[in-house]
Parts: structure tokens; sequence; C-alpha cells
């Protein structure tokens, strides 16, 4: 008669008939193998949330609300940097940005086939009324004929420094993602903030005393 009252229970028998693998059982070996591979989804799940894994700064971004968005760090050079642009009168003469330099500058990227571009026009006209010489403005029609830009000037009764840029050339190097665009830049030539996305009166206003710190009389 066998004595089995301090034996204790093995819980991880094998039965006789019963594959083994390195001496374990084949079903704790597969449910082990699962259980690490799940643990490794998880973690990798976390390390794409936390948006760069090593715990290094986070892509800048340019825009803010509806219309902002995130840029890779290749794409943030324009951000903190001089910028001085090409672009085109109405009547053909070249010029740049350059010569603006000395005080701050709103530029405005707009086209007659984009409807919110054409809407926000004249807002961007009464704060350019209101902030005075404090503040140049400048709009730039973007990737159509002098002849269409120029019917949304007469249109919208813009009275600001306008012109062309008909290649997009000055539009990709602050990066537009929609239209239409708005550049702030500091009376240095830095660039501030890129703005994809139509702009309200009071958005304009709010973001010349934030960048500026200029406000209307």
């Amino acid at each position: 008669m066998n004595d089995t009252s301090d034996s204790p229970t093995d819980t991880t028998a094998t039965r006789p008939d019963e594959p083994t693998i390195a001496g374990l059982p084949r079903r704790q070996v597969v449910a082990a193998t699962l259980a690490s591979l799940v643990v490794a989804l998880c973690v990798g799940a976390l390390i794409v949330l936390s948006g760069d894994g090593g715990g290094g700064e986070q892509p800048e971004t340019i825009g803010s609300g509806g219309g902002g968005f995130a840029l890779t760090p290749d794409d943030t050079d324009v951000l903190g940097a001089p910028v001085a642009v090409d672009y085109e009168t109405f009547e053909g003469d070249s010029r740049n940005t350059g010569p603006m330099v000395g005080r701050p500058l709103v530029l405005n990227f707009f086209a007659e086939w984009c409807p919110p571009c054409v809407a926000e026009m004249p807002d961007f006209e009464a704060v350019h009324q209101a902030v005075g010489d404090d503040v140049g403005f400048l709009g730039l029609s973007y990737l159509e004929s002098a002849e269409l830009g120029m019917s949304v000037v007469e249109l919208t009764g813009v009275t600001y420094e306008v012109g062309r840029d008909p290649d997009g050339e000055a539009y990709e190097v602050f990066g537009g993602i929609q239209m239409p665009t708005t550049v702030f830049i500091d009376e240095a030539g830095t660039v501030l903030e890129v703005y994809n996305g139509a702009l309200t009166e009071s958005q304009l206003r709010d973001r010349i005393d934030r960048h500026f710190g200029i406000s209307e009389p």
C-alpha cells in the first residue's frame, strides 16, 4: 500500500501520451510563447503612442487649433529661422521679402479657386487697417494667372501689398499643406508660425498680439 498523505500534487504532470519540448509539455511551451508575443505587442504599441520611444523631443507643431499639424524634425527648419522668399508683382517685376525686415510681417497665400481664401481676405484687410504701419501685410496669389489673382484682390478690396507665387516656390519654402496658408514673421525676418487654414478677424488679431505684442489702438 502506497503512502500518499505527504506527497504533493503535481499540477504540471505530463500525460503519458502528451508530446514534450525540452522536457516540458508542449501546451505549456505554446502558451508561454503566445503570452510573450502579447506582451511584446503591448510594449510596441505603447512606444508608438508615446511619439518617439526614446524620451526625446516631440515633433514641433506648426499652427494650432483645428488647422494645426505636426511636422517631422526634418521639416521644422523654417521655424525660428530667418527666411526671405522671392515673388512677383502683378506687373511682372521680381521682388523679395528681404527688404521687409524691420517690422513684423503677415504673409498670406490666397487663390481664386480657394473659397476660404477669398472669405478671409476682408478680415485681413480690417486688421491691416487697425494695426496700421506697425505690421506689414503681403498677400501672394498662389499657382494661378495674374488675371485671376488680381480679380480676387479687386473682389475683396484689400489694400495691402499683393503679388504672385506663380510656381508655388515661396509656398513650398514654408511647408504649406492646405489653402489658405498664413505665415507670421517677426521684425528680424524669423518665422514664428505657419498656419494652414482660414483665420477669422479675431484669430488674426490674437496671433498678431501673441507673436508681435501689437494690438489695435
